[in-house]
Parts: C-alpha cells; sequence; structure tokens
C-alpha cells in the first residue's frame, strides 16, 4: 500500500482504496489505472483490480503496473459478474473511503479532491460518465457531441466514492451480473444514506463496443430492467417507454384488417419516435449539416438498439411469469404434501390407538362397574379410612 502522504487530502491519516473491476479490459485498463495512480491529493491508498475473468491480457498489464506501483493487488476470479467482482473488491479493500471505478473509466485529475470536498455532507458521492453506457456505440460511431446528462440511478457503477460504514449495512448483490449498481443504490436509500452525483464532475468513458455486441447488451438490460420493476415496483421513464410499445403493438393488431399498411408502420414510426427523443437526451442535436446527418444516422442506428432494449423487456415479463409460475406451483404441492402428511400422521394415530385398545389387559377392558362418585356415601366427620363409610375411633 502507497503511504506517500499528501496534506491536500486534509487527513494523513486516511487511507483509500480504489476496487477497479475488470473483464476483457486490455485496451483500457492501463489509462484506467494510471489516472488513479495521477490524482490530486492522493495520500495513503491501494489501487485493487479484480480481474471477472478475463481471456485477454488484462491479467498481464496489471503485473507490469504493479512493477512500477507498490500499490496495486490484483484479485483473479472466474468470471461471475460485476455483482461479484465488486462484493470481492469490497471484502479486501482496507481503506476508511472505497471507490469504485469500472475499467473502462478514464479520471480527472481532480476527481478525489472534488469527490473528498462533497463527501463530509454525504455516504456517497460520484461523477458523470461521458457518454453514458447505453449510447458509447452512437458516441464512437457518428462523433456526436455527447451532454454529460446524469444517469438513470444517483450512483451508476462507472465511478462512486463511498464511506466504508456504508458496507456494514449493504453490499452488492453477488447473484447479479448486472443490474448491481441499481440494487445497492435502492438499498442505500432504503437504509436512509445520503446519495449524490456532483454537479460538473465529469469522468471519460472509454467503452468501445461492436453493433452486435451493444444490441446484445441492450436486450440483456432490457431484461435486467424488466425484473427491477417487479422487485422495486417504481416505475421510470424507460418503463413508461415500454409501456408505449406494448399499446402500440395491441393498435397494430386491432387495425391490422382495417388498415394494414398503417399497422405495419405504427412500430417502426414509434422506434424512431423515442430513439430520437433519447439521442436528443444525450448529444447535441443541432450543428452544420454535415453533423445533422451524423445525427440522423445516430436515430435511425439507435432505434434498433431500443428495438433490442424493448425485446429484452419482453422476454422479462415472460421470465417473471414463468418465475411466478413456478412459485405458486412449488407452493401448491408445498400445501399437498402437508396435507398428505397430517393425513398419514392422523393415520398413524389412529392405528397407534387401535394397537393400545387391543392389547390391554383383559381386567382394564372388563372392569366390573363401579358406582358413581356422587352415588358413594360422603363422611363428613372424618377420613373414611376403611372404605365403610363410617368413621374410625
Amino acid at each position: 500500500m502507497d503511504t506517500s502522504a499528501n496534506e491536500a487530502t486534509g487527513d494523513r491519516s486516511l487511507v483509500i482504496s480504489f476496487v477497479v473491476v475488470a473483464y476483457n479490459e486490455q485496451h483500457h485498463i492501463r489509462r484506467c489505472v494510471e489516472a488513479i495512480e495521477a490524482q490530486e491529493g492522493l495520500a495513503t491508498h491501494e489501487v485493487i483490480v479484480v480481474d471477472d475473468g478475463s481471456t485477454d491480457a488484462t491479467a498481464d498489464l496489471v503485473r507490469e503496473m504493479q512493477d512500477r506501483h507498490d500499490s496495486i493487488r490484483l484479485i483473479q476470479q472466474t468470471n461471475r459478474g460485476r455483482g461479484a467482482a465488486r462484493a470481492v473488491g469490497v471484502g479486501v479493500a482496507e481503506g476508511d473511503l472505497i471507490a469504485m471505478v469500472d475499467a473502462d473509466i478514464c479520471l480527472p485529475r481532480t476527481w478525489l479532491t472534488t469527490c473528498l470536498a462533497s463527501i463530509e455532507e454525504y455516504d456517497v458521492v460520484c461523477g458523470t460518465a461521458v457518454p453514458d453506457g447505453d449510447v458509447t456505440y452512437l458516441y464512437n460511431t457518428f462523433g456526436l457531441t455527447a451532454l454529460g446528462a446524469p444517469a438513470a440511478i444517483t450512483i451508476p457503477g462507472s465511478n462512486g466514492l463511498y464511506r466504508r460504514r456504508v458496507f456494514e449495512h449493504v453490499m452488492f448483490d453477488e447473484q447479479l451480473r448486472n443490474g448491481e449498481d441499481i440494487d445497492i443504490n435502492h438499498k442505500l436509500l432504503d437504509r436512509g444514506y445520503r446519495l449524490a452525483c456532483i454537479p460538473g464532475l465529469q469522468v471519460e468513458h472509454r467503452e468501445r463496443k461492436s453493433l452486435v455486441r451493444s444490441v446484445g447488451w441492450l436486450y440483456q438490460s432490457g431484461r435486467g430492467a424488466t425484473r427491477q420493476l417487479f422487485r422495486y415496483r417504481q416505475i421510470r421513464l424507460p418503463d413508461i417507454a415500454f409501456g408505449g410499445a406494448l399499446a402500440v403493438v395491441a393498435t397494430s393488431w386491432l387495425a391490422r384488417s382495417r388498415s394494414p399498411w398503417i399497422a405495419r408502420l405504427l412500430m417502426p414510426a414509434y422506434l424512431l419516435a423515442t430513439s430520437e427523443r433519447h439521442v436528443h437526451g444525450r448529444f447535441v442535436a443541432s450543428g452544420p449539416a454535415r453533423y445533422r446527418s451524423r445525427y440522423i444516422g445516430a436515430v435511425v442506428v439507435n432505434a434498433v438498439l431500443i428495438a433490442a432494449y424493448f425485446a429484452g423487456r419482453t422476454v422479462g415479463v415472460v421470465d417473471f411469469c414463468l418465475h411466478v409460475g413456478q412459485r405458486n406451483e412449488t407452493l401448491v404441492t408445498s400445501v399437498r404434501e402437508a396435507s398428505k402428511t397430517s393425513e398419514d400422521s392422523r393415520s398413524v394415530f389412529a392405528h397407534a390407538d387401535e394397537v393400545a385398545t387391543e392389547s390391554a389387559p383383559e381386567k382394564h377392558r372388563s372392569a366390573p362397574d363401579r358406582p358413581a362418585l356422587h352415588d358413594r356415601p360422603v363422611d363428613l366427620a372424618g377420613d373414611d379410612e376403611d372404605g365403610t363409610g363410617e368413621s374410625s375411633g
């Protein structure tokens, strides 16, 4: 662990742990770690790189950097997803503050000092990733100017500075391969922790995905978004957009006989309109004619990505219905088994009573009738020792 104290932190005893989650990030891991080591006001710290089963040269590059920085630790594990990787990193971190950073993020030099200035009033703070994760393909392909719009959640997975104490009560869900950042946001808010995205603090998002990978990522994001809707029961703007898509599908089906052409055009028109609103919220829309043509191209391609997202949402609904059906079936089976067990128990007890009756001594089964207690004489003067009803002496 690097112990080169710097008075800019305001506390020489403060230890900061940077947890970097990486999966096949050989093109970005070096810049990410070097940007961390170059932070202004960096005092006692450690950089924990959790390699989540990379199949490229990510781990080798981290080992090379370890020769120059004794603050770097490398943890390798089989691919388990982001939730498990983040939880592992937090579990081994020794810092009073824990910074979560994705491997495709490049922090500005002032990220730490800016976060430290705000963490006094909050429990978790972060900056805004530019561009946002759902439009990186459009940003890289069409060269649009990003607006730096805040993420849909307060603290995204891309970057965040946490007080260590929050992890005494909440933790990243190791079962979630994605959506773990949304999950922990809900947990933090439920616990009453204070979260803030610092205005004006932007981090560079250098992710590069092909169109095919982007389609697959949006599809999986759609499935995860449906899961989150049913789990947390909080309606967000993407949920409303998906509801509109379902309404368009229903309208197209009803209009298929009267106006087949209109029925066929409704969904493409809705996708393009939704795409334009999405792109408009992420990038500058106005500019020279050449820029406008690139902007229109981005809208068209983004419509394909949104279609993949809606497909994922639909599959997510099916997944939820199947899960509910299986749960109900399991419940019915459990009730039936409990009922059967109860019937078997009654049968056993009934059989035991029969056996006890049959094996009872003959004198107990054919005992002569005796007068009832109220038919027997009562001695009010003393004890009836000899059973005759008369007092002795």
